[in-house]
């Protein structure tokens, strides 16, 4: 995203959480994830075009990329859009070069319009699907519905576990007594309509690589973190809060069939992207190749890429050396080089690592180290002596890994996989 889609503009973050009817749905079905996406990012370019027509920009175009949460804090399925779009529009000049025209922060009454433009679509469209149940409650059937596997387990995911606060080594310390949060406010950068909330207060200003790059990893981030679970004692699964409850309570603890419920309800099921991309920034887009350039080699860099001609691939004529990067150089032109391991990569700015240094190579493909570096933040090539470990050979003789293994003191064979077993302990019949 940071280097090859997001253009280097100033961008900014809109939210979109649903009411819990919405939610449901949301998590079950694609087609209603996908309008609420369609739905939330059109409403989002309906009022960056429209105020930029204010201010004498007409036929702007603009884009975003959606990263799709399953998730909240406390691994609950909580589905919800993190959508990231250029805080401007693009237009066109005279000489067919891109311009950027950035806009100014949207108010709180604009936030709110967004926000119920899509509260009515998406009722609208739920409504003509018989999908949501607008009955008043004592018209319902008590009788409990027949739920599907994957909504049981995020039914659990809502109601199983306790909050205790726990101290070393699991002891429990406090009361287990649930005492929620008190409600924070709203901010001037969040509305909510007909229980659709809208938060837009997260920018990231241009020639700002690390921010983007922060902003993105927060988007597409995994639903739990391994740090903050843990194995109680008696057995139970404790996961770490990010802040204590009023009461003191600092970990979610549930029996191991409830964690393993609410995880599976945090999968998405299929046909259902996590990331998704709309408007100038769309793979198919006519300005994007364009607009994904754009502010990393200056106007003549973007002008150049729209204007070339675009050269279709053909099948068996790709490069001899499968190790080649493609390397961007100043004005977009490409050229190939074969990197050694271990050896530092040349300097190219915007590129980064959020505090485990630079990692520089620009292009179409990163050799296993970079790549490890860039997404984990480990460089596996570092050796503890100070210097820079490098592949010898690869060994795939079973004689020779062996001898190897029983001369470092390693096992030579795999563990025992033990069959399944009932979590109560109970022998099915």
């Amino acid at each position: 995203m940071v280097d090859h889609v997001l253009p280097d503009v100033p961008l900014r973050q809109w939210v979109l959480t649903a009411p819990y009817e919405v939610r449901r749905v949301l998590a079950l079905r694609p087609d209603a994830l996908t309008a609420q996406n369609r739905f939330f990012v059109e409403e989002i370019a309906r009022w960056q075009k429209q105020r930029a027509a204010a201010f004498g920009v007409q036929g702007g175009e603009t884009g975003a990329v959606t990263f799709v949460q399953r998730f909240d804090s406390m691994l609950r399925c909580f589905v919800h859009l993190h959508v990231v779009a250029p805080d401007g529009v693009f237009t066109k000049a005279e000489d067919g070069a891109l311009v950027f025209h950035e806009g100014r922060a949207p108010s709180h009454e604009e936030i709110a319009h967004v926000a119920a433009r899509v509260e009515k679509r998406m009722v609208r469209w739920l409504r003509r699907r018989k999908l949501i149940d607008e009955r008043p409650a004592e018209e319902r059937s008590n009788e409990p519905r027949e739920v599907e596997p994957l909504e049981a387990c995020m039914q659990m995911g809502l109601f199983d576990g306790v909050f205790l606060r726990l101290g070393d080594g699991g002891a429990q310390l406090g009361s287990d007594d649930d005492e929620p949060h008190a409600p924070r406010g709203k901010g001037p950068w969040t509305a909510e309509v007909g229980g659709f909330n809208v938060n837009a207060g997260i920018t990231v200003r241009a020639d700002d690589a690390e921010g983007r790059e922060r902003l993105c990893r927060y988007g597409a981030r995994p639903p739990f973190s391994l740090e903050r679970l843990s194995l109680l004692p008696d057995g139970r699964v404790a996961y770490r809060l990010r802040r204590p409850r009023r009461n003191g309570a600092t970990h979610l603890v549930m029996t191991p069939v409830s964690f393993l419920a609410r995880v599976a309800g945090l999968i998405p099921p299929p046909r259902f992207p996590l990331l998704r991309l709309s408007g100038v920034l769309g793979p198919n887009a006519p300005w994007r190749a364009a607009v994904v350039v754009y502010g990393r080699g200056g106007v003549a860099a973007a002008k150049a890429a729209h204007d070339a001609p675009k050269r279709k691939r053909r099948k068996g004529k790709e490069k001899e050396d499968g190790n080649a990067a493609a390397i961007l150089v100043d004005g977009g032109a490409r050229r190939d080089e074969v990197p050694e391991e271990g050896d530092v990569p040349r300097s190219s700015p915007g590129r980064t690592s959020l505090g485990s240094g630079v990692v520089q190579v620009v292009g179409a493909r990163f050799d296993w180290a970079r790549l490890l570096r860039r997404v984990y933040l480990e460089d596996v090539l570092a050796c503890p002596c100070g210097g820079r470990r490098r592949v010898i050979a690869d060994l795939h003789d079973p004689e020779v890994v062996t001898a190897i293994l029983v001369h470092l003191g390693l096992p030579t064979e795999g563990p025992a996989v033990a069959r399944a077993r009932d979590p109560t302990g109970c022998e099915a019949a």
